[in-house]
């Protein structure tokens, strides 16, 4: 669906929400990508070896990276739809993270932007004290005389 960032906090809020609700529908994905991948053997006698031929395929190749490194399996011909079900399931994922993420940045943009006190926050005193100790009370710093 996407946002506006000029949307009211509230609607921000309930689209941020919605987006969350909408993870769970994604929880079966794959990430990475699906690869067509065609080859040449090199040898010269081969049909791959004539002008014009595409070579050997179409081979299926699922990459991912894990841990800082490229994995690459072939993918069985009969399991490519499946496979990119999953990763498309892990784009829309990844979209609806994004979203979140993004909203959450301009809710904070706001409140850091805005004087309004957050629900639970201390109420500042008339010269701007957190609401500490009281006069009187037991910690207190005013004299009783």
């Amino acid at each position: 669906m996407g946002f506006d960032p000029g949307w009211t906090t509230r609607r921000l809020i309930a689209r941020r929400d919605e987006a969350a609700r909408q993870l769970s529908l994604l929880a079966e994905f794959t990430p990475g990508s699906v690869h067509e991948s065609w080859s040449k053997c090199g040898k010269p006698s081969c049909h791959c070896a004539r002008e014009g031929d595409p070579g050997h395929g179409p081979r299926w190749l699922w990459v991912r990276h894990e841990k800082g490194t490229t994995v690459t399996r072939t993918v069985p011909p009969r399991r490519v739809e499946d496979v990119g079900r999953g990763v498309e399931a892990y784009r829309r994922f990844m979209d609806q993270v994004r979203e979140i993420v993004d909203i959450n940045a301009v809710l904070a943009e706001r409140e850091l932007a805005s004087p309004a006190r957050r629900p639970g926050a201390p109420v500042p005193g008339p010269a701007g004290e957190k609401g500490g100790s009281a006069p009187g009370r037991k910690g207190g710093t005013a004299s009783t005389s």
